[in-house]
């Protein structure tokens, strides 16, 4: 069943699919002095946007690291999870003086990272009330929570549930144990799996990410992970393995300790199967990754608001962060994160400042994250139609059937969902 070939007249559209698109925390620049003065007086600005922004506060702390991640992490161990809160405060603080987040709504509150579960429901729930005090949040705002089962005991659970966290995001990966112990993930599919029905007995709304594509992963392991998250009735985010430089499943790869992932039609055949069985199941694709059966999910404003909305991202090691035509990543060194907040500076390793053209290609990849582009709106932006800025990547896309226009909006079809990555590519500046 591995070899299986669903659809293979979609084989031939690109040789392979980009996962991720451009413009992301990799391709921002080195802080410069001119750029951090830009975004100092961005931020001493009015928020006139009308958007309403996600605010992230990082815990860039784990206590083990799983195989494949690439995240700037640090473990327990090697900090005081008590100091780096409070500096975490410091950094959150430093923003909400600021006149544009003294005058932005906020209608997300998402503990990101690292593992935020290691810290204590106390201490995350202190946290996020100091959220609370210190930024403005809309009547309908969300709080959501990032864990491993290893780290969230079911008491914890209780305590979050009760406070009124509506969503846990859990890193499940895979519900197959043999590759959860190559992926050297902390805990068995059945600790996820009990933490999951608790969750979801206390009424919380549980996400949890997939990967596809692992090393020895079979079509049925893939299959059967599927039916089990459906099974347990969670929101999805299906993700590509990428092997990163550096990382330990990296190695294993070279030792030839575990085989390399497969090519990249098998790739594709194991997203096709996912969105066959996923849909069928009545989840609709939405965002870059997520299939999900939640209204709310389809409405979100960290996503439809893109590239004119923002993220208030903080903490060591985060890469998220965007407000309007600011772009950021902060400090990874927990120790030197810590230091540059202390010193009363935000501590911002990468910062990007897009120009109109910059902007105009941003909103583009809104195809990626499968939102149509408003053309009338584009317009009154840029003061031009996306067919005269993008005529030849437009008809491009039009002519492989992966994108429809009409007189109001562009969108993907479903074809054009496989290789949305692509498509955003297809509007990088290099691909012009």
């Amino acid at each position: 069943m591995k070899n299986a070939v669903l659809e293979p007249n979609k084989s031939a559209v690109y040789e392979s699919r980009e996962n991720w698109p451009p413009y992301t925390y990799r391709d921002y620049p080195s802080i410069k002095p001119e750029t951090y003065q830009a975004f100092l007086e961005f931020l001493s600005t009015e928020n006139t946007s009308g958007k309403l922004m996600e605010l992230q506060p990082w815990i860039s702390i784990c206590d083990s690291k799983c195989a494949f991640c690439y995240f700037p992490t640090t473990a327990t161990a090697k900090v005081s999870i008590d100091d780096y809160l409070a500096v975490l405060r410091k950094e959150l603080d430093m923003y909400a003086k600021t006149r544009y987040v003294r005058t932005s709504v906020f209608d997300e509150i998402v503990l990101g990272g690292g593992t935020p579960s290691v810290l204590s429901a106390e201490q995350m729930i202190d946290l996020i009330e100091f959220c609370k005090q210190r930024f403005t949040t809309n009547k309908e705002y969300f709080i959501k929570v990032t864990g491993s089962s290893k780290t969230l005991a079911l008491s914890k659970i209780d305590k979050l549930a009760a406070y009124g966290v509506y969503q846990m995001d859990i890193g499940a990966q895979t519900f197959d144990d043999k590759l959860r112990k190559m992926l050297c993930l902390p805990d068995s599919a059945a600790s996820v799996e009990k933490a999951i029905r608790h969750a979801k007995k206390l009424g919380l709304c549980v996400c949890v990410d997939l990967m596809y594509n692992l090393p020895g992963q079979t079509m049925q392991s893939w299959i059967d992970t599927l039916k089990k998250v459906i099974e347990l009735d969670v929101e999805v985010d299906t993700y590509s393995l990428h092997v990163d430089p550096g990382t330990p499943l990296e190695t294993m790869i070279k030792k030839g300790l575990v085989p390399p992932p497969g090519d990249a039609e098998y790739e594709k055949q194991l997203y096709l199967v996912a969105y066959k069985i996923l849909t069928e199941a009545g989840y609709k694709a939405v965002g870059h990754d997520r299939f999900s059966r939640v209204e709310w999910h389809f409405r979100e404003n960290c996503l439809n608001g893109w590239p004119w909305g923002g993220i208030l991202t903080t903490g060591a090691g985060c890469f998220m962060g965007y407000l309007q035509r600011f772009s950021y990543s902060n400090i990874e060194d927990v120790a030197e994160y810590m230091a540059a907040v202390n010193a009363g500076r935000l501590p911002i390793n990468r910062l990007s400042e897009s120009t109109d053209e910059d902007m105009m290609r941003r909103t583009m990849t809104r195809l990626y994250l499968r939102l149509p582009v408003d053309k009338i709106d584009f317009k009154r932006r840029f003061g031009k139609f996306p067919e005269e800025v993008f005529p030849q990547q437009l008809q491009r896309l039009k002519e492989k059937g992966l994108i429809e226009i009409d007189d109001k909006e562009i969108r993907i079809t479903k074809l054009g969902d496989i290789w949305k990555g692509n498509i955003a590519w297809e509007f990088a500046p290099k691909a012009s």
